[in-house]
């Protein structure tokens, strides 16, 4: 008895440090009300959804990690309150949210403690950021070596017409990318724009000029939309929908680097698509994203089909239609994918998919599939409890019923066989009384 209650008190003492250690707040109905009060970040789950449990760990790192940041980490359960969900327009679980005040940007990139990390730091931050000196541009190309920049030059006269529309666009994306502003002494020798003010992106290990001739605000922002990712990143399915806000068809490689036997083959694709990202940017950039991966659950997806690595696929993303290369993967080189690109953008190569009335049939019967497949895979015991158990009522209903069916019919039967045999009987007696002599019928 004693071992019992020492082993009780541990598992609470250690579910309570772990409450008060991941300084994830739960919130409720309340938190209409204090939605004002500083700097929220809120996961929107549900307690059945699969995603929302592998997010839980990271979501606590998460929290242990920003213990020192102003922004509160908090979460809140949607199928409790749904008003909640539904006034900061929840559509789907986990959703996670960076809340201040009125201002509320949606995380939209990677379920990893990087990347919501990273996007609190963007979210949490004044959209425009001062860039004073040369040593402040060189920290920021530091700080910011796999990723990107966007730095306004100008003379720190802020009513200039590109300004403002260059700081309302960094208002917009401010949670997507990093905003800076300096004049002409923030920038090195070796940075040399055509014009002052203008606005520059720092990617690639190297930066790049707006030159936008009518420069209006809708120009600016498709331009940085455009260029807020590095020439040819590594995505997950997380952030594809992130790269698909680009407007740009999106050319996919996906390569599995722990298949040996395949290690020189991935190499070498992942270097014609590095090649034709960069050295051929002028011809490609405009139009196409490249981009490598490693989840290929995420095309098997796009294309409702079960491929095999590796796999290269161009994804428009404005028409939902997707495109196969003509050439082996095998015998990819610059000349062949440069010809597959060509005729993709001038519309001489057949696409598949789309979202046509047959493809949206399939996608529903796909989905089915593969959510079948996943239960099947996380847990047997929930797919006999959602599969088994309604198919075992159904069948025994249905027994019953056809049970219940031949049970009516056959007393109908039964009854007609009863009457013809007791007329029968009848009969019988009637034939044998007439037969009995006659000295006992008068006895």
């Amino acid at each position: 008895i004693t071992e019992m209650k020492t082993i009780k008190t541990a598992i609470l003492i250690g579910l309570f440090v772990g409450c008060i250690s991941s300084h994830v707040i739960e919130l409720d109905q309340s938190f209409l009300e204090h939605r004002n009060d500083g700097m929220w970040l809120v996961e929107f789950y549900a307690p059945w959804c699969g995603h929302c449990k592998k997010l839980e760990p990271i979501y606590r790192q998460v929290a242990d990690t920003l213990k020192s940041h102003p922004v509160k980490v908090a979460k809140i359960d949607c199928t409790r309150f749904s008003s909640i969900a539904s006034v900061f327009d929840v559509s789907g679980f986990p959703t996670i949210k960076f809340i201040n005040g009125e201002t509320v940007y949606t995380h939209r990139g990677e379920r990893s403690e990087e990347d919501i990390v990273e996007f609190v730091k963007k979210a949490s931050g004044p959209p425009v950021r001062s860039m004073a000196s040369i040593g402040k541009f060189n920290e920021g190309k530091l700080e910011h070596k796999d990723g990107v920049f966007f730095l306004y030059i100008g003379d720190g006269n802020l009513e200039i017409d590109l300004y403002k529309k260059y700081s309302s666009v960094a208002e917009k994306m401010a949670a997507q990318a990093y905003f800076y502003a300096g004049s002409e002494k923030t920038i090195p020798k070796d940075v040399t724009p055509t014009k002052f003010p203008t606005v520059l992106v720092i990617k690639d290990r190297s930066w790049f000029e707006y030159s936008a001739s009518d420069a209006s605000l809708a120009s600016l922002e498709q331009w940085i939309n455009g260029e807020r990712f590095t020439s040819f990143p590594k995505a997950s399915g997380g952030n594809i929908n992130d790269m698909a806000e680009t407007g740009k068809s999106l050319v996919m490689i996906v390569v599995n680097p722990e298949d040996r036997e395949k290690a020189d083959l991935t190499h070498r694709i992942k270097d014609v698509g590095q090649t034709m990202a960069s050295k051929y940017r002028e011809i490609y950039h405009r139009d196409f994203q490249f981009l490598w991966m490693t989840d290929v659950e995420t095309v098997n997806s796009i294309t409702m089909a079960f491929l095999a690595t590796p796999v290269i696929l161009v994804l428009n993303t404005q028409t939902h239609y997707y495109y196969f290369p003509d050439f082996e993967v095998k015998d990819i080189t610059i000349e062949t994918m440069s010809d597959f690109l060509n005729r993709v953008r001038d519309g001489n190569i057949q696409p598949m998919g789309g979202t046509g009335f047959l493809q949206r049939l399939k996608r529903i019967f796909y989905d089915l599939f593969t959510t079948v497949i996943s239960i099947w895979q996380s847990s047997r015991w929930l797919f006999l409890l959602m599969f088994g158990l309604p198919t075992a009522v159904v069948s025994i209903v249905c027994y019953s019923i056809c049970c219940m069916e031949g049970a009516d019919d056959v007393p109908e039967e039964d009854s007609d066989l009863e009457e013809e045999g007791e007329e029968e009987t009848g009969q019988e007696i009637e034939n044998l009384e007439s037969s009995k002599p006659f000295h006992e019928k008068a006895d």
